[in-house]
């Protein structure tokens, strides 16, 4: 019988989120130091804690090196096998809210949009060369550029520091995730009117085949879901009594609606991972 393993962020701002939503949930990690790449949670003696970089979490839990992770719904969407064995699991955790996005150099007034950006991108190639667009994300920024009709661009793949990339001239053009759009504007950049490739938050995603086939593994992810959901939701309720005089009824409506849907966290997980059960075989 082996523990569930699961893969957290070893860093930034989903590191800090995930700590506050374990400590709050009464699942503090014991972590010996910051250095230290495993940990484990005193409350679940059969969970191991694997400190991880976000970018591999996601490929790490469709090999089955982690059974579980928690990683931001772009790098899950970017990373993920288009036929694995990666599930979603929990779809919100509450923290880690922020957006992809299309930026242009403040300079170019007459680009506000995506169609603008496919009119540079037809003038550029008329002068020979391509658009060039630094992103890390290469397969969720192709996608978005493929239905908006923008074409002739080249992908130049940087891992950060992009803000500066129209600066020094490797690239024209950026598409980076961003939480206020502050970092964008301090370098002189904008976001096109409809450039907003997609909107993340942190998620929970699990390996189905491991998954299905353990239910020592799939008790304990109950365990923890159970203990998340309640948090968020006594979260929510928190947040609404503060602010009740200033819901409307269809907010309030919406919220409680939010609530529900936590309750099939779990629910859904069994329905994600049966295609992958393996029969039983007769002894």
């Amino acid at each position: 019988m082996s523990n569930l393993r699961l893969a957290l962020p070893s860093s930034g701002a989903l590191f800090d989120g995930t700590s506050k939503l374990f400590t709050d949930c009464g699942m503090g990690i014991r972590r010996a130091n910051s250095r230290r790449y495993t940990a484990d949670i005193p409350q679940f003696p059969g969970v191991d804690v694997l400190f991880q970089r976000q970018s591999d979490i996601t490929t790490q839990v469709d090999s089955g090196s982690a059974d579980i992770g928690i990683v931001g719904l772009d790098r899950f969407y970017e990373s993920r096998l288009e036929r694995g064995e990666s599930v979603l699991i929990h779809r919100d955790l509450g923290f880690g809210n922020s957006k992809l996005v299309i930026a242009v150099p403040d300079a170019w007034l007459d680009v506000t949009s995506m169609a603008d950006l496919a009119d540079i991108a037809l003038e550029f190639r008329s002068k020979g060369r391509d658009l060039r667009i630094a992103s890390k994300y290469q397969r969720l920024v192709k996608r978005f550029l493929n239905q908006n009709d923008v074409n002739y661009v080249s992908m130049v793949y940087v891992s950060g520091g992009l803000e500066a990339a129209p600066v020094i001239g490797y690239a024209d053009v950026i598409a980076d995730i961003t939480a206020t759009g502050t970092t964008l504007r301090e370098n002189d950049l904008r976001i096109l009117l409809d450039g907003t490739v997609m909107k993340s938050q942190s998620v929970m995603i699990g390996n189905a085949r491991t998954l299905a086939n353990d239910q020592n593994k799939l008790q304990h992810i109950r365990q923890i879901l159970e203990k998340i959901d309640a948090t968020l939701r006594a979260s929510d309720n928190q947040k609404a009594s503060a602010n009740v005089e200033e819901h409307s009824e269809h907010k309030m409506t919406s919220q409680h609606k939010k609530q529900r849907d936590f309750i099939g966290s779990y629910k859904q997980l069994i329905e994600n991972i049966k295609p992958f059960s393996e029969p039983v075989q007769n002894q």
